[in-house]
């Protein structure tokens, strides 16, 4: 596959076009004033979208500290992720996780050598403070978090002052370019204490998100730009990393997300490398799988991903060990068995790709869905079907 620095450069400047001339859907009136009031932004108050200008998008990336000085080191492999269930290694059930699951994980992470950063893994439901103090007390590794309660900010900040290397997650954005209303508070207030942050979005090409490689990335970074370039208006100077995470919706399989395909893996580099071009911060995902349980299929999927990763370089991805289908469950056993595939993975299991050409479509798709999820109706997309994303 070649990846070249035009096909890059190109996915760079549509996203700009995207924040430009479709804008993000914006009913926060905070969030608007943040914008407005640098004279680089507008709102539209009959599309009820903000619209930014280029050259305040490229002042936020210039103002967010480089890739090199922050914690996690290029070619982190990590967990990563919330699943709301456990999967049962010795009956094949799914389970509530507890705390105690979360220790385990922590501590395979802290005594494993590939893996370099984690977060919680499963879902502990109203337990927010105490997954992050499990965490902590377990592993010594770079962590991530999830807070939007006040005890948890409270608690992210003060781990932040003391422990470090602590990044939380924001997901500020609904693909495709909504904001999503409940988290405007919490993600403004992490910042304003100087908390480092993850700006994730996941768009899936072929239901919120056009379908092809480069309109899907397009999308993507647009929307994870607009979270960045918000955080340097709230917090000038403040850690952020770059968390777009394009998917793909399998239409074969009512659309479900799927993250064993090749292409997966691709997309997720493809985003990373636009990311070093700028020489920002960057997490993505990868080394996933479409299967209900690990099985053979699983393995393949993962080897898949690590042979890639390893042949064209990334900075960090998460989902890379226990996930399972869709990301609904997590299964500490394929934690423990796909962190030792990862370290004896080359870069020749990476399988053969072909990359296809730039998509000179893709603005005029996304321009023409804007924030209203389309995409399964377009004609770009049934266009595409059977060409784009077919490994």
């Amino acid at each position: 596959m070649d990846i070249t620095t035009d096909y890059l450069e190109k996915i760079h400047s549509d996203a700009l076009r995207v924040l430009e001339e479709v804008g993000v859907k914006c009913a926060s009136l905070k969030i608007r004033s943040f914008f407005e009031n640098t004279g680089l932004a507008a709102f539209d108050e009959t599309t009820g979208h903000i619209h930014v200008l280029a050259p305040l998008v490229e002042q936020a990336i210039a103002s967010v500290p480089r890739r090199d000085a922050y914690w996690i080191p290029e070619n982190s492999f990590g967990v990563g992720g919330t699943a709301p269930f456990l999967y049962d290694d010795q009956t094949g059930d799914l389970i509530e996780p507890t705390l105690e699951h979360v220790i385990k994980i922590a501590k395979i992470v802290n005594e494993t050598d590939v893996i370099n950063f984690m977060a919680r893994g499963v879902l502990v439901k109203k337990q927010e403070v105490k997954v992050m103090e499990t965490i902590i007390e377990n592993c010594k590794k770079p962590v991530y978090f999830a807070a939007v309660t006040e005890a948890g900010i409270a608690k992210a900040k003060e781990i932040h002052e003391t422990r470090g290397r602590m990044t939380l997650q924001f997901s500020i954005i609904n693909s495709p370019l909504n904001i999503i209303e409940s988290m405007v508070d919490p993600f403004i207030s992490c910042l304003e204490k100087g908390i480092p942050i993850y700006v994730s979005t996941m768009p899936m090409a072929g239901l919120s998100a056009p379908y092809s490689m480069s309109s899907l990335l397009t999308l993507t970074h647009a929307e994870a730009l607009f979270g960045i370039t918000l955080s340097q208006l709230i917090k000038p100077g403040i850690t952020v990393v770059h968390a777009g995470l394009p998917s793909i919706a399998n239409l074969q399989k009512n659309y479900a997300v799927d993250m064993g395909l090749v292409s997966h893996n691709i997309a997720n580099i493809l985003l990373e490398k636009v990311n070093k071009m700028l020489d920002i911060p960057s997490i993505q995902t990868a080394c996933t799988t479409n299967q209900a349980e690990p099985n053979d299929i699983a393995e393949k999927d993962a080897i898949n991903g690590f042979g890639l990763l390893k042949k064209y370089g990334f900075h960090q991805m998460r989902h890379a060990f226990g996930f399972l289908k869709e990301l609904i469950s997590f299964s500490i056993d394929k934690l423990e068995r796909h962190a030792a595939l990862c370290k004896d993975a080359t870069p020749d299991d990476a399988p053969d790709y072909t990359l296809e050409a730039f998509d000179e479509e893709g603005f005029e798709v996304i321009k023409r869905n804007s924030s209203t999820a389309n995409y399964m109706r377009d004609d770009h997309t049934l266009k595409n079907t059977g060409k784009s994303f077919i490994l």
